[in-house]
């Protein structure tokens, strides 16, 4: 095993010339390690992407919702749902709040045209659990009026997206107009409506853009007066621990409710609610997040099989040039699975070390690309202000204003990478496998006579 190994390292070191690799084994190497962090970088900014993006998703709103099959989707009886499900023993350890919400499709009024939104109500006990961001499914205030919070649950006020602040210039004190169904219904005037003037003293930021820009959000008692529901709601929600249990939880609150008595008869219930989780809400569009994750990776991928194609060419070319070597090895004993387990292990070698030095670059790579990308997007600037003068424009390489993100965000996985680094050393190892069996194939005599 010894002479295998220290022939093995003597063909990809090649000549003393050139180093550790031998110039037929660089091309390979590079290309190799490049796959590799190349790999490493897209994934971890998609991953930081995705993470970012569902984490807004997951903060912006309630993960179960529960509401009424019937009639205009009323809930009067909710109080007696949210203490029979607050009652069974599983769900306390899975569940961090339960709470009657009203959520609707509404009208706001800008300028002379009315644009949808959504409005939430959610009940508020203190307005210093909203200031501590410690309020289920109301989201985190960005700016605030600290007079003005007391009298969310007791007034006509409300909080708005920050992007709605953007796009219609609501600002603090700002009395906006909106309109929501009453729930009813009259066939000879349709729908109609409850309008109200409402005052803006906050405003949040998810960082779900769909949410800054669509929702309002009030106190439940005031809400349940502008859509003249007394003591009523439209929807009970839920917040989870752990968005990895979101299945099993509906499972259990079904269960529950079907087997509920609410009209005087076990089971009634059964059809009576609906319920459904955010990942169902949201299914397309974390279905194609999912999609778009699935092509980067092979996209990206096929530059390590690139790679180990290359290093096809390499072994093979570096079995011919060794030719003579191989014959006089094979005449001196040395058995043919030796000669196999020296090329395999030659490119098994160069492909395992440019996995780990392709690897720690991408590692360093995707945690400092953000400073990387700032400080080239300040070298074309400079050098942009020196070439145009006053006609050049400032850019920015990753805008926030697009991205809707405060910074560039990175999840580096660590089991991905070992997963890569594995595969592309596998891979590798398949790549030099083909031209090795050539090598240990060749009849010794012929070698060594004919070269």
């Amino acid at each position: 095993m010894n002479i295998i190994s220290l022939i093995t390292l003597r063909y990809i070191r090649g000549s003393r010339a050139f180093g550790l690799l031998s110039l037929k084994s660089r091309l390979s190497f590079i290309v190799m390690a490049v796959g590799v962090s190349l790999l490493i970088v897209v994934l971890s900014i998609f991953n930081g992407f995705q993470r970012q993006v569902k984490e807004s998703l997951w903060n912006g709103g309630p993960h179960i919702t529960i509401e009424n099959n019937y009639s205009t989707g009323e809930i009067t009886n909710y109080e007696k749902v949210i203490e029979l499900l607050k009652n069974d023993t599983i769900l306390k350890d899975k569940v961090v709040s339960i709470q009657g919400n009203i959520t609707s499709h509404g009208l706001l009024q800008n300028n002379n045209t009315f644009v949808p939104i959504m409005v939430r109500a959610v009940p508020i006990s203190n307005e210093n659990d909203i200031v501590q961001n410690a309020v289920p499914n109301f989201p985190k205030l960005e700016y605030y009026n600290r007079d003005s919070l007391p009298d969310l649950s007791k007034k006509n006020t409300i909080v708005i997206g920050k992007e709605m602040f953007n796009l219609y210039g609501f600002n603090l004190g700002r009395a906006i107009t909106i309109a929501v169904p009453s729930g009813s219904f009259n066939v000879s005037k349709g729908v109609e409506l409850n309008i109200n003037n409402f005052e803006v003293i906050g405003l949040f930021k998810t960082g779900y853009y769909n949410y800054d820009s669509k929702f309002i959000y009030m106190s439940l008692p005031v809400a349940q007066k502008f859509f003249k529901l007394n003591n009523s709601v439209n929807q009970i929600t839920i917040k989870v621990k752990s968005l990895d249990e979101l299945s099993y939880c509906k499972e259990i609150i079904s269960d529950i409710l079907r087997d509920a008595d609410f009209d005087g008869k076990v089971g009634s219930s059964g059809n009576y609610f609906t319920v459904r989780t955010i990942a169902e809400e949201q299914a397309n569009f974390l279905a194609a997040l999912r999609m778009e994750k699935t092509i980067i990776s092979n996209i990206v991928f096929l530059f390590i099989v690139l790679a180990a194609l290359g290093m096809v060419s390499t072994v093979y070319s570096l079995v011919r040039s060794k030719r003579k070597s191989i014959g006089i090895l094979k005449a001196l004993g040395l058995p043919s699975s030796s000669i196999l387990l020296i090329f395999t292990l030659n490119s098994m070698i160069i492909g395992l070390l440019a996995s780990v030095i392709g690897g720690v670059v991408g590692i360093y790579y995707a945690n400092n690309l953000e400073s990387l990308i700032n400080g080239l997007s300040e070298v074309i600037n400079f050098l942009g202000s020196i070439i145009y003068k006053s006609s050049w424009r400032n850019i920015e390489l990753v805008p926030k204003d697009i991205y809707y993100f405060d910074h560039l965000p990175v999840d580096i996985d660590i089991s991905f990478i070992f997963m890569v680094t594995t595969a592309s050393t596998i891979l590798s190892g398949l790549a030099g496998y083909f031209p090795a069996r050539w090598a240990a194939n060749l009849d010794p005599v012929e070698t060594i006579k004919n070269d």
